[in-house]
């Protein structure tokens, strides 16, 4: 079994974050990002080239090297910045003390959300993971949280006699890669070759009845 661990910075790492850290160095890290997600949603991931990412942003190729190594690197850190954002998207329903199937439904609808204004990157994210081995593994350390908080929530539900006899890690990555390939299918791709109604509020009911039945049943 593969085991994912992420590895210790680099000197060469270490001096790229400290550039980040100075008011300019944000800005000019924000660009670059910016200009990536632009770059990614218009091309795809595989056909951008670094050079029209920094001419996006305005600035020299020199300079993106100045803060990534590579577009994969870039593509990491894009993928956290999502992560951190689905995260709170997800956790704050709970937070608010809403019902179980509220709460799931609210954090659906915040992942969908998320995924809409975060399109380009995470078409990149769903391309490179594909074909880039470094990026998988980075990709799934990433992924890992966001499985454990799922399985931990399947395990309270069994815990008050909901999905006997499931397993908690399994479901919660079964229901969270329908919820990443559903959003990609529809807000990356333009939707199934099938006629059907289609708007956001279709999107995410579909996604939250399956997710609560999967989880919210007893025999």
């Amino acid at each position: 079994m593969r085991k994912h661990t992420f590895t210790p910075a680099r000197k060469a790492d270490t001096a790229k974050a400290d550039k980040k850290v100075t008011r300019k160095g944000r800005e000019t890290d924000e660009a670059l990002r910016a200009a990536a997600r632009k770059i990614f949603a218009r091309d795809g991931y595989l056909n951008a080239k670094i050079s029209d990412i920094a001419a996006e942003a305005g600035k020299s190729v020199a300079s993106f090297y100045n803060y990534y190594d590579t577009k994969a690197d870039l593509l990491a850190a894009l993928a956290g910045e999502f992560h951190q954002e689905a995260t709170e998207m997800a956790v704050l329903p709970y937070r608010r003390g809403l019902s179980r199937e509220e709460a799931l439904r609210e954090a659906v609808a915040g992942f969908w959300r998320t995924y809409s204004k975060r399109r380009g990157e995470l078409i990149g994210i769903f391309q490179a993971s594909m074909l880039e081995e470094e990026f998988l593994d980075r990709w799934l350390d990433i992924r890992a949280e966001a499985l454990n908080r799922i399985a931990d929530e399947i395990r309270r539900a069994q815990a008050d006699g909901y999905c006997p006899g499931i397993d908690p890690v399994l479901t919660a990555s079964a229901l969270s890669a329908m919820l990443e390939h559903f959003c990609y299918i529809w807000q990356g791709q333009g939707g199934e070759r099938i006629e059907t109604a289609f708007d956001d509020e279709r999107a995410v009911d579909t996604l939250a009845t399956v997710w609560v039945k999967s989880i919210y049943w007893r025999p």
